[in-house]
C-alpha cells in the first residue's frame, strides 16, 4: 500500500514550533521543517534580534519573545546564544512549553544548571539537549549510567577563523593549543565553539572531570572532534570531521540533530539516540 503523505499530514495534529535565533543553525532547522523533511510540525514564529532583515514570511516574524509566546507554541527551539538560553529557558518551561536547547555551554554555569535541572523535576514538560555535532553519546551515556565510565577526553581541532578574532588570526601559522582544561573552563572560554564539550560532559562524567583540548589548526578546513572514553566497559574512540555550516563556528550536523530530536519525540519505535 502506498501512503498519501499529504493526506497523512492533514489528519495528524501538527505541533507548533517557535524558534529563537535565525543564524546558520536556526535557518537550516527552519528550512528542513518547512520542506517537511519531518512531518507533524509547523513553525509558527521566529524571534531574533535581526528578524526584520530576514527573507522569510512576514507572518512568522516575531519582534519580541513575548510575541513568540502569543503564538502558543508547543515547543521552542533555542538556536541563538548562551545569553538567549539563560534569558528564556525558565520562562519557556514555566509556560508549559517544551524546550530544545542548542547553546548547551549555558549549563557550564553551575547555578543556571542547578536552577533549570531542579525546575524540570517539578514540571511535566521536557528540556531536550540534541546530540549536536558529536557521536558516540549512546555508549558514553550507557557507561556513565552504569557507573563504568572513568575518563573522557575531547580534542577539538578547528580552523583558526572558527576560534579566534580577525586580529589574532594573523599570528597563527601552525597548529596551536589554545586551551587544555576541563569542559567547564572550555565552555566559559569558547562558548560559541564548545557545545559538543558541554553535551559530552552532561552525558558522561560531568563538566569538571571531562578533559578538553582546543586546537587552532590552519591546515584543516573541517571542525574535527576526537573523543576518547575509558572505563570498565572498555575503550571508545570516535573521530568526526564535520563540515562547517555557513557559520565556521558551527557544524552542519547540529541542525540535523534537532530534526532527529523532533522525530524521536513522535516516534513509538525508539532506537538508541
Amino acid at each position: 500500500m502506498i501512503l498519501n503523505w499529504n493526506f497523512v499530514e492533514k489528519i495528524m495534529k501538527n505541533e507548533k514550533i517557535g524558534l529563537i535565533g535565525f543564524g546558520a543553525i536556526g535557518e537550516e532547522v527552519y528550512k528542513k521543517i518547512s520542506k517537511k523533511i519531518i512531518l507533524g510540525y509547523d513553525i509558527v514564529g521566529i524571534f531574533s534580534n535581526d528578524i526584520e532583515s530576514k527573507s522569510i514570511a512576514k507572518e512568522i516574524k516575531c519582534s519580541s519573545f513575548e510575541e513568540l509566546l502569543k503564538r502558543k507554541p508547543n515547543i521552542i527551539i533555542e538556536a541563538a546564544s548562551i545569553e538567549a538560553c539563560k534569558d528564556y529557558a525558565e520562562k519557556i518551561l514555566r509556560n508549559k512549553i517544551d524546550f530544545i536547547c542548542l547553546s548547551v555551554c549555558s549549563f557550564a554555569d553551575k547555578n543556571f544548571f542547578k536552577k533549570i535541572f531542579s525546575l524540570t523535576k517539578k514540571i511535566n514538560n521536557k528540556l531536550y539537549v540534541p546530540t549536536g555535532a558529536i557521536s558516540g553519546l549512546d555508549a558514553i551515556a550507557s557507561a556513565s549510567l552504569s557507573k563504568e565510565l572513568r575518563h573522557v577526553t575531547l580534542i577539538q581541532r578547528k580552523p583558526p577563523k572558527a576560534l579566534l578574532s580577525i586580529l589574532k588570526l594573523k599570528k597563527i601559522k601552525k597548529e596551536k593549543i589554545l586551551l587544555r582544561s576541563t569542559a567547564r573552563k572550555v565552555c566559559h572560554k569558547f562558548p560559541k565553539n564548545s557545545n559538543i564539550a558541554a553535551t559530552l560532559a552532561i552525558c558522561g562524567i560531568g563538566f569538571d572531570k571531562t578533559k578538553v583540548i582546543v586546537i587552532a589548526d590552519p591546515k584543516v578546513k573541517k571542525n574535527i572532534a576526537e573523543i576518547e572514553a575509558i572505563g570498565r566497559f572498555g575503550k571508545l574512540k570516535v573521530i568526526l570531521e564535520n563540515n562547517p555550516s555557513s557559520n565556521p563556528k558551527t557544524s552542519r550536523l547540529a541542525a540535523m540533530s534537532v530534526i532527529l530530536s523532533l522525530n524521536k519525540r513522535k516516534s513509538s519505535f525508539l532506537s538508541a539516540f
